[in-house]
């Protein structure tokens, strides 16, 4: 009986009928993808896997990047995913590349980043992970060197703003100057502190509006 059944499965693993039904399906597929046919590329390696039973990590691969072309990032992703598993270095690489690739086309750069490098840890080789990982760090490495800058800009500027205690006495003494209505004494006061000051400069739209006034009284 365990012969009989051992008969039967090495039957089902050479049937030549199957095989050549997998090598024609294998070779429609091809053809569809270099065409730029991938929709139909697709349709024929899902009948390879689901109706034929093939279960190797090349057809699942291609059917990844057929649904890639076609742009049905959905289904791209799942496949890839998949085979970020495969025992197969050189195929798990290209998995994590086109997942990489995916997430920065959707605004992930961080996630990209990260994908990229597992495509170059797991297969060395793979050149277009190297070139996109360097690309991006690149990229990543300058904007936050600009985002830096803009904020010690933006530090610096507050810094600058920010009146010192002599301006703030000087402001104090040029309040009490205006209201006993000595515009012109309230103005030169603050020009002079100006000069020694460079934070008295946070008051000037003050020192404006006491020369417009001085200037009519």
């Amino acid at each position: 009986m365990k012969y009989i059944l051992l008969l039967t499965i090495a039957f089902m693993v050479t049937d030549p009928i199957k095989i050549s039904k997998i090598n024609r399906a294998k070779s429609r597929a091809k053809d569809a993808f270099q065409a730029g046919n991938y929709k139909e590329a697709a349709s024929i390696y899902t009948y390879l896997i689901d109706s034929l039973g093939v279960q190797e990590d090349e057809v699942l691969l291609n059917r990844a990047h057929a649904y890639y072309l076609e742009k049905d990032t959905a289904h791209a992703q799942s496949d890839y995913q998949a085979l970020t598993q495969s025992s197969k270095n050189e195929i798990a690489s290209k998995a994590d590349l086109h997942l990489g690739l995916i997430a920065n086309q959707n605004k992930k750069p961080d996630q990209a980043l990260s994908l990229f490098k597992q495509a170059i840890k797991a297969d060395p080789a793979n050149a277009e992970a190297r070139y996109n990982y360097e690309m991006l760090k690149k990229k990543l490495d300058a904007k936050k060197k600009e985002e830096e800058k803009k904020n010690q800009d933006k530090n610096d500027q507050n810094k600058k703003q920010e009146p010192s205690e002599f301006a703030k006495k000087l402001k104090e003494q040029a309040d009490r100057l205006v209201a006993e209505r000595k515009y012109g004494a309230a103005y030169n006061l603050m020009v002079d502190g100006l000069k020694k000051d460079k934070t008295v400069s946070t008051y000037q739209q003050f020192i404006d509006r006491i020369k417009i006034v001085d200037g009519i009284d």
